[in-house]
């Protein structure tokens, strides 16, 4: 495979980051989920239209992700050898990681401390006193940071069979099979949960190991050469009809046992959502691979360049876009409204400071 020529795959990557600083926002206007900084709660139905987009984020990004650096991984590891391989994952993995934990983890819960709660309190005390110290969203760097040496220890075990992409029936198999095991952790691991110090949310995590691995696999069976846009077209018509008809049906169904049936317990609620999401997750994913391949295969300067900022945006975009909240947080208008105005500018912004922060010597390297 020429890894050349993958341009849909950089345009992809954009595409994912903008999604993640959306994911955020969103959930910072109304939407269901953790973050940093809320500043409204929204009930049912004014919640449904952010409750559809976080919902469809959540059953793909992510795990695309993985699958994506795991396809990836393959490669940069026959080309730089073990020893190479493992001083770049710690630089471009480990740095970031520590960087996020100790300085702008406690600079994001700063901001809302301060100018949000109105506490008058120091950043230096908190940078001092490690006060907000934590993974936050880089939760996703310190997995991949384990899975990729994880695949080190295991990648003798690679015995070479030849496993040609999978057919319907066996996706949507796979997408069942893990939405059980996803359900069946929720049963004692709610969603919401998140492990101690790591931050990983076990709820979600049979997709992502799942998704790593079929990276690989796909690296070394070519599947991406696999998935044309004809069928990318039909996965994204499936994952559309899921997104906005089969999830508010099950919300619709489902309300009557409360929101926390939806969770995790033993509840048809919770084995609905589970299975949604892998169904949807699945479709998306094969279903953007394809329209990507087909209609955005080609990079000029501009997206070369947002293509090569993605993992800072990553890295910086949480600080950013709980300063620009707080310091409109007196802006009264309705919350989803508020989110849409503000989606441009947080994304240019978010940008714009990881195009500033790789020009200082030596940051190139991590990111």
């Amino acid at each position: 495979m020429n890894m050349n020529r993958l341009h849909y795959i950089d345009n992809l990557r954009i595409f994912l980051i903008s999604l993640v600083v959306l994911h955020h926002l969103a959930i910072t206007y109304g939407a269901p989920g953790g973050w940093y900084y809320h500043e409204a709660r929204l009930g049912f139905p004014d919640i449904l239209p952010m409750l559809l987009f976080v919902a469809a984020n959540q059953s793909f990004f992510m795990g695309m992700f993985f699958f994506v650096s795991a396809f990836f991984l393959v490669p940069s590891l026959n080309r730089k050898g073990t020893g190479r391989f493992t001083s770049d994952r710690m630089l471009r993995l480990g740095v970031p990681l520590m960087f996020f934990v100790f300085v702008l983890s406690p600079l994001t819960v700063y901001l809302t401390d301060r100018f949000a709660r109105g506490q008058q309190v120091s950043l230096v005390d908190y940078w001092l006193n490690l006060y907000g110290i934590g993974v936050g969203p880089l939760w996703f760097v310190e997995a991949l940071l384990l899975f990729s040496f994880l695949y080190l220890a295991f990648r003798q075990l690679n015995v070479g069979v030849r496993i040609p992409f999978p057919g319907t029936g066996m996706i949507l198999l796979a997408a069942f099979l893990t939405g059980i095991l996803q359900f069946i952790i929720r049963l004692w691991l709610p969603l919401g949960w998140s492990m101690p110090v790591t931050g990983f949310q076990f709820p979600y995590f049979v997709q992502y190991i799942l998704l790593f691995t079929l990276g690989i696999v796909a690296y070394h069976n070519n599947w991406m050469d696999a998935v044309t846009p004809e069928m990318g077209k039909r996965w994204f018509i499936a994952a559309n009809v899921l997104i906005l008809v089969g999830l508010p049906l099950l919300f619709m169904l489902g309300m009557h046992g409360g929101e926390e049936s939806f969770g995790g317990g033993l509840h048809w609620q919770s084995l609905g959502l589970a299975l949604w999401e892998q169904f949807t997750g699945f479709s998306l994913i094969i279903g953007l691979t394809g329209i990507f391949k087909k209609y955005f295969n080609t990079q000029g300067k501009t997206a070369g360049r947002l293509s090569g900022l993605a993992y800072a945006v990553f890295i910086i975009h949480a600080p950013v876009i709980v300063a620009l909240s707080v310091a409109l947080r007196d802006w009264e208008v309705y919350p989803p409204l508020k989110f849409i105005a503000l989606a441009p500018p947080a994304l240019m912004a978010c940008f714009l400071l990881a195009w500033a922060v790789k020009q200082v010597p030596g940051v190139r390297r991590v990111v």
